[in-house]
C-alpha cells in the first residue's frame, strides 16, 4: 500500500515535471519558476528515496519524504497562486487534490 501510494504521487510530480522553467518577469512567471524548482527539488528527493528502498535502505525515509513533501506543497501553492494570477480557475480541483497528496505524504510518516 505504501509503494503504491508513494508510486501515485511519483506520477503526480512528474505530471506537473512538464513546466519548462522561465525568465521571471511577470507575477505569473514568478510563481511559476517557483514552482518548477520546488518540484524539481521534491522530485529529486522521492526518487532518491526510492532508489534506497529498491536496495533494502530505508535509512532516513520520513525525514526525506517529509522534506520532499514539503517541498511539493510550496511548489503546488506556487502553482495555484499562478493559475489564480493568470485568471485561470479551470485547473483548481486537481491542483487541490494533488496539494492533498503532498500533505498525506508529509503526515504518512
Amino acid at each position: 500500500m505504501k509503494r503504491l501510494f508513494f508510486l501515485s504521487l511519483i506520477f503526480v510530480v512528474l505530471l506537473f515535471s512538464s513546466v519548462i522553467p522561465v525568465s521571471a518577469e511577470s507575477e505569473f512567471e514568478l510563481y511559476l519558476s517557483d514552482f518548477y524548482q520546488k518540484q524539481e527539488k521534491a522530485s529529486k528527493i522521492l526518487k532518491e528515496i526510492e532508489t534506497d528502498l529498491k536496495d533494502g535502505s530505508r535509512d532516513r525515509v520520513c525525514a526525506r519524504q517529509r522534506e520532499a513533501a514539503s517541498y511539493g506543497i510550496e511548489a503546488t501553492e506556487s502553482l495555484i497562486k499562478a493559475f489564480k494570477t493568470n485568471g485561470s480557475e479551470s485547473q483548481m480541483e486537481n491542483l487541490q487534490a494533488g496539494l492533498d497528496k503532498w500533505r498525506e505524504l508529509r503526515d504518512y510518516c
